[in-house]
């Protein structure tokens, strides 16, 4: 019986099952693998966030990379990042919230792409 049925031409969408419940696609998709597409996209917006990362002024960028700890740093208090930087932990606030505000913006411009890009 199962002869017959491995010689004909079968279609994802066709049903291997008696009581037509259950398509051959059913029995081959993984719901816990990751999705091609997924990859893509996280990709994507790695790239888009490092390009307008790049954008800002290097003490601008360094404080947001610490106090988030981005690309593996480890998340930083305003005041060690002062330390560093010799600044004091109201300045770094300031520098963090211009930072921000300039990050906000200019991937704004790009939320249209990366919007249109999932549909």
């Amino acid at each position: 019986m199962w002869i017959p049925w491995l010689l004909k031409e079968k279609s994802l969408d066709d049903f291997v099952d008696h009581d037509g419940e259950t398509r051959l696609s059913q029995l081959m998709e993984d719901p816990e693998s990751a999705r091609p597409e997924d990859d893509v996209y996280k990709k994507e917006l790695i790239r888009i966030t490092r390009a307008a990362l790049e954008e800002l002024p290097d003490r601008e960028r360094l404080i947001l990379l610490k106090r988030f700890g981005v690309m593996g740093n480890d998340e930083m208090t305003l005041e060690e990042i002062g330390k560093i930087l010799g600044l004091s932990r109201e300045r770094v606030r300031q520098l963090e919230k211009e930072a921000k505000l300039k990050l906000r913006e200019r991937l704004g411009t790009l939320r249209r792409q990366v919007q249109f890009s999932m549909t």
